[in-house]
């Protein structure tokens, strides 16, 4: 199978998994901490890292230590990483919040350039100021009168987009030199560390998780459930892309992410208003699809 499918099958399971996201914040985590899904996020991934253990032992082991310590790292920045997001779709619908995700291939490109030596050309560099105009634009909140740009929501969708590039490119670091099965299990390991110290150390976040857990124990386990398989299965699909073409490459095939939210939510607000609602306002369609057609113009001169 090429890698152009998984890299493309990972932007719409995403959007999927945006809008479950949004879903389990507005009907079961109202007054929680959002930081409890990305305790359910590394809780997941633990489980997915014990079938690996379970049904092929063998590909765990002989891995460096040194590789080890980094991926297992790495797997806890992921679940870090998650947490500004969480705070962002808190407030906001998911077709606002997602397509400033593309802000990811600008950071991938400045790291690659710092660590890697890697060079831009000048239409990269143009491509990125539309990627940035892109997602400036569907940040600006029309509700209030003029230009308001919801810079919460930016400042938290940027710090969120720098960590999870940086992870990209740890885990294709590592891959490449143990293999992809044996990285992955590590690296949810590093995710479930993260949920463990969350739950013991942060007292909020473990008061809303049991909270959670007690008012809507069999929905909250289930949704989660399904939710994080998604997301897992995403995130693997866009790593094991990664390991054919540079981790940027793979990062702009999720230009077409912002669009799978936008359609899902319209499809979602028109026909099961009660698993999402999203503004279909005349000014916020037009201001959506004008951003998002900005996004995929600054995408394609990134890999033309």
């Amino acid at each position: 199978m090429s890698w152009y499918l998984f890299a493309f099958l990972s932007p719409l399971l995403w959007a999927v998994s945006n809008h479950i996201d949004k879903y389990i914040l507005s009907k079961y985590l109202k007054n929680a901490n959002t930081g409890v899904l990305a305790i359910f996020a590394g809780l997941v991934g633990f489980l997915f890292s014990c079938g690996v253990a379970i049904f092929s032992p063998g590909s765990i082991w002989g891995i460096s230590i040194f590789h080890a310590i980094v991926i297992i790292l790495n797997g806890a920045l992921l679940i870090v990483a998650y947490i500004p997001y969480y705070y962002a779709l808190n407030n906001e619908d998911a077709s606002s919040v997602v397509p400033l995700y593309q802000l990811i291939p600008i950071f991938t490109f400045v790291l690659g350039f710092i660590l890697f030596r890697e060079t831009i050309s000048q239409t990269q560099i143009f491509a990125g100021i539309l990627i940035i105009i892109g997602a400036v634009l569907i940040s600006i909140d029309l509700d209030r009168g003029g230009i308001n740009i919801k810079k919460r929501v930016l400042l938290l969708m940027s710090l969120s987009s720098l960590l999870i590039s940086i992870h990209f490119l740890v885990f294709k670091f590592i891959a490449v030199e143990e293999t992809f099965l044996r990285t992955v299990f590590w690296e949810y390991i590093g995710a479930a560390i993260v949920a463990i110290f969350l739950l013991l150390f942060i007292t909020s976040f473990r008061n809303n998780f049991v909270d959670a857990l007690k008012e809507n124990s069999i929905g909250v386990i289930f949704i989660n459930l399904i939710n994080e398989v998604i997301n897992i299965t995403a995130k693997i699909f866009a790593n094991y892309a990664s390991l054919f073409v540079p981790v940027v490459v793979v990062n702009l095939a999720n230009g077409l992410q912002p669009f799978f939210v936008f359609v899902i939510g319209i499809i979602l607000t028109l026909t099961l208003p009660f698993l999402g609602k999203e503004k279909i306002t005349r000014k916020f369609i037009i201001q959506r699809t004008v951003a998002i057609v900005i996004l995929f113009v600054g995408t394609y001169f990134l890999v033309v």
